[in-house]
C-alpha cells in the first residue's frame, strides 16, 4: 500500500480532517478523526516541516497520549514491515512525536478556542536509511 498527503494521512488511526497549516496551537482549531487504521495507534500528517504542522501534532497526540505522530516531509516516506517496523526513504526528514512519556496536558481542561500546553513530548528526527520501531501498546481485554 501506498499513499502520498491526504493518502498517506488516511492511513493512520486518528487522522486529521480539516486544519490550517498553522492550526493547532488553540484546542478545537484542528478537527480529527478515525482514518483507515492501516498503522494502529499512529497520526501521520504530511507536507509536516514545510507548512509548519508540528503544533497540531501535538495537539493529536495531547487528546491520544497512546498514540505516535509521525509527521512525513515532502519527498519523504516510511516503509513499513512486519506491522511496525519503519525505514525513512526519500530527500526529507520524518518527525516522530512520541507522547507516552507525558507527564502533562491541559487540553481536556481548557475551553476550546484557548493555547493548551504539553510537558515531557518526545521529539525524533530521522533522515533517509534511519529506522524506527513503533512502540507495542498492549490493549485491554475485558
Amino acid at each position: 500500500m501506498a499513499g502520498t498527503s491526504a493518502g498517506a494521512a488516511a492511513m493512520s488511526t486518528p487522522m486529521i480532517y480539516q486544519g490550517r497549516n498553522n492550526a493547532g496551537m488553540l484546542k478545537d482549531e484542528i478537527h480529527i478523526t478515525t482514518g483507515l487504521e492501516f498503522l494502529h495507534n499512529v497520526a501521520i500528517d504530511t507536507h509536516f516541516v514545510a507548512r509548519g504542522r508540528i503544533v497540531r501534532m501535538a495537539q493529536i497526540i495531547a487528546t491520544n497520549p497512546s498514540c505516535i505522530g509521525l509527521g512525513l516531509e515532502e519527498d519523504t516516506a516510511v516503509v513499513v514491515t512486519k506491522g511496525r517496523e519503519l525505514e525513512v526513504i526519500g530527500s526529507g526528514l520524518v518527525v516522530v512525536l512520541d507522547g507516552m512519556g507525558v507527564t502533562n496536558t491541559n487540553i481536556h481542561e481548557v475551553e476550546p478556542g484557548k493555547p493548551f500546553s504539553i510537558r515531557d513530548l518526545r521529539m525524533h528526527l530521522l533522515s533517509s536509511g534511519e529506522r524506527y520501531t513503533l512502540p507495542v501498546i498492549e490493549q485491554m481485554h475485558l
